[in-house]
């Protein structure tokens, strides 16, 4: 009875995030036109470049705007709920994601994202390709594509505010729309910043060697949290429900399903960016590594196994790893406990969602299988 009744509330996720993303996408394309027509023949070229990104996600994001806004909608006793309302507020949160990948991928220095060439990237081979010359003395046409590329994604940001305001201008709350909307657009500011400069930060020596552990440890949870359960799941949920009328106790109830959902997919996240099926993960295996990502599996390393850590340092941060280096982080990771402590992790995030996600009044039967259906996606996931 348990899998059939799981089984069916995956079925009814899968449903609603289809016919989400038929909606989304057909929008998203008739955006895209309008997001390339500029007058400027210099600034054209980076906003088709813009466009080009702006397709070919999951559209998750949009998808939980929608269902935040069906849920509030339907607590407060309306039986029909008009999705397509919420779209254009759901294509608003994708146009803003799109904006930070392209900060995202300077940042780690990417050379694709969703199966395409990154903007700073492509800015850098169409200067290689014209030959151009730099007109500052000592410059490079990748840090000049780099500079372009932190302006585009700019654009993106900037456009998804103007696309709520363009679309929600007489709606009653459009004022708290705007005002949550930016929150959020300063959280995950915060949650990168914070990733970035984490390593470096926490080498200063006005930290003793047992703050530093705490530090590092507070630090993790604070990424997660800015960084992805605030952006990726809180965030888009809550924007809808804002747009449905929800008042702040359903909200809250719904945040804190929603923080350890998100906490959740980051923790996924970590140990398949080690552990994955590199044909499933659709990026190389082992990037976190090269990138020296602060993740659980190297946290709980530092500050739990120290005696694991000065191995584990001989091959993360590496540049470039071999596969038998790949396999040495894995088998660290194995023997220290690192991996059994993230999986453990993992499963009290989706425990607790579950609970909370129960204890939830007012909120429809087919909504909570809706959300459901999600945390069980969530924890299939493999890439």
């Amino acid at each position: 009875m348990a899998q059939k009744k799981i089984a069916k509330e995956l079925a009814a996720f899968s449903a609603f995030y289809s016919d989400s993303l038929n909606r989304l996408t057909k929008k998203t394309n008739a955006y895209n036109k309008v997001m390339r027509k500029e007058p400027n023949p210099i600034i054209r070229p980076f906003r088709e470049d813009l466009a080009d990104l702006n397709t070919g996600g999951k559209m998750l994001r949009g998808m939980l705007v929608n269902l935040g806004y069906q849920i509030a909608v339907h607590m407060n006793g309306e039986a029909a709920c008009n999705a397509a309302e919420s779209d254009m507020l759901a294509l608003a949160f994708e146009i803003f994601q799109t904006g930070v990948l392209v900060h995202d991928d300077i940042i780690d220095n990417a050379g694709t994202r969703r199966g395409k060439i990154t903007v700073h990237r492509r800015y850098e081979h169409r200067l290689n390709v014209r030959e151009t010359k730099m007109v500052a003395a000592g410059e490079k046409p990748g840090n000049l594509a780099k500079s372009a590329a932190i302006c585009v994604g700019d654009l993106g940001i900037y456009y998804a505010n103007k696309q709520i305001v363009d679309n929600y201008a007489q709606n009653e709350h459009l004022a708290a729309l705007i005002g949550y909307f930016d929150d959020i657009v300063i959280q995950t500011i915060r949650g990168e910043l914070l990733d970035v400069v984490l390593p470096y930060e926490i080498q200063d020596d006005k930290y003793s060697p047992e703050e530093k552990k705490k530090l590092l440890e507070k630090s993790i949870w604070d990424i997660y949290y800015l960084k992805t359960a605030g952006y990726s799941v809180i965030g888009p949920l809550h924007l809808g429900m804002i747009l449905g009328g929800a008042d702040e106790k359903q909200m809250k109830a719904l945040d804190r399903v929603a923080e350890d959902i998100g906490i959740a997919y980051q923790i996924m996240d970590d140990i398949l960016g080690v552990f994955a099926d590199p044909e499933k993960l659709g990026k190389d295996v082992g990037s976190d590594i090269t990138e020296f990502k602060q993740t659980i599996l190297y946290m709980y390393v530092c500050t739990m196994k120290p005696e694991y850590e000065e191995e584990l340092l001989q091959i993360y941060g590496k540049k470039r790893i071999s596969d038998a280096e790949l396999d040495e982080v894995q088998r660290i990771f194995r023997e220290s406990g690192a991996l059994a402590y993230a999986q453990e992790m993992l499963g009290d995030c989706f425990e607790r969602a579950e609970k909370r996600l129960a204890r939830i009044k007012g909120m429809s039967r087919e909504d909570k299988a809706i959300l459901r259906g999600f945390i069980t996606y969530c924890k299939g996931r493999r890439k």
